[in-house]
């Protein structure tokens, strides 16, 4: 498996199966006890095969994370957050 995620400002990110993914999702919450109302939840956090990806549907799950998060990180140890909306396209190789 290899696939690209493609981004709006011109570079390219590659997925391998190995790759480590973490997923967030945007939450608010009036009701919250205290004044954090604006977070993000974990939906998803491991390597790529930990989401039960086969040969057949890799790029389709990997479309299917992007667009139920809000925010992804790539990579072990990535400090750095990428937008999903700065997401171009997918291509596989």
């Amino acid at each position: 498996m290899s696939i690209n995620i493609n981004l709006i400002n011109g570079e390219s990110i590659k997925i391998n199966e190995d790759t480590y993914i973490v997923a967030w999702k945007y939450q608010s919450s009036l009701m919250a006890s205290n004044a954090d109302h604006y977070y993000l939840d974990y939906i998803f956090k491991g390597n790529f095969e930990d989401g039960k990806v086969t040969e057949d549907d890799e790029e389709n799950k990997l479309e299917g994370l992007i667009s139920a998060a809000d925010w992804i990180s790539i990579g072990k140890g990535n400090k750095n957050s990428l937008k999903t909306t700065a997401v171009l396209s997918i291509t596989r190789n």
